[in-house]
């Protein structure tokens, strides 16, 4: 299972790559919308060859990724620890990538057809909001099943101290990943727009400071 998990991130850390190859020399024209300002309209256009900004990105986290997959791996000195965090890291990172492959179609859509971002259903937030939504409810889940570690999790310096303090600010960090997912996919589906966006990070930045206040005062009163 551990292998087919590494194949397949290596597979959709590749992919993008492939695929916007694809479109950038066989659909896309030589010039399309590089950007928008909040109300969906096209205030830049340049170049298809910027499409391969996006894929470059995916396959310099994808690297970054591994690396600190190996140095975590050949620094552990708790094998069973490390190796149900590394695992973990494992289902986090294909769920990330997962979401890029996403958000990679969606910004090559858009290139070609910038209308899309002023269509009045606005069916591409709602996607890409869903599909943000989806992943950090999955990470929320992800949470509070790691162990004390210096790669994933909320890993503030009042939680690093003990194993129970470490499962109390991960759980409530869980719980403000999976509020910010549900607000999320509300976002999308409500507005419909660039203020979906909004939802997603004022959201995200509300839910988790709570989270850390709450764990900190918790924790605090354990002594």
């Amino acid at each position: 299972m551990k292998k087919f998990k590494t194949i397949l991130i290596y597979i959709l850390a590749v992919l993008p790559a492939i695929y916007t190859a694809a479109a950038v020399f066989f659909i896309l024209p030589d010039t399309v919308a590089a950007h928008f300002n909040i109300n969906g309209q096209v205030d830049r256009y340049g170049s298809k060859y910027e499409a391969f900004l996006f894929p470059a990105i995916i396959l310099g986290i994808a690297l970054f990724f591994f690396i600190i997959r190996k140095v975590a791996k050949i620094a552990s000195t708790d094998d069973d620890k490390t190796a149900r965090n590394l695992d973990i890291l494992d289902t986090a990172i294909l769920l990330i990538f997962v979401f890029f492959n996403v958000s990679c179609v969606f910004l090559l859509t858009i290139m070609k057809n910038p209308s899309l971002m002023q269509n009045d259903t606005g069916l591409l937030f709602i996607i890409l909001c869903t599909a943000m939504g989806i992943l950090f409810i999955l990470l929320g889940n992800i949470m509070p099943k790691t162990r004390r570690n210096a790669m994933i999790g909320m890993r503030m310096k009042f939680c690093m101290d003990t194993d129970e303090h470490w499962y109390i600010a991960n759980r409530a960090g869980g719980i403000a990943m999976v509020l910010s997912g549900i607000c999320t996919i509300a976002g999308g589906l409500i507005f419909r727009s660039f203020v979906s966006i909004f939802v997603m990070v004022i959201s995200l930045i509300v839910f988790l400071t709570v989270a850390s206040i709450y764990s900190y005062g918790i924790i605090k009163k354990k002594g």
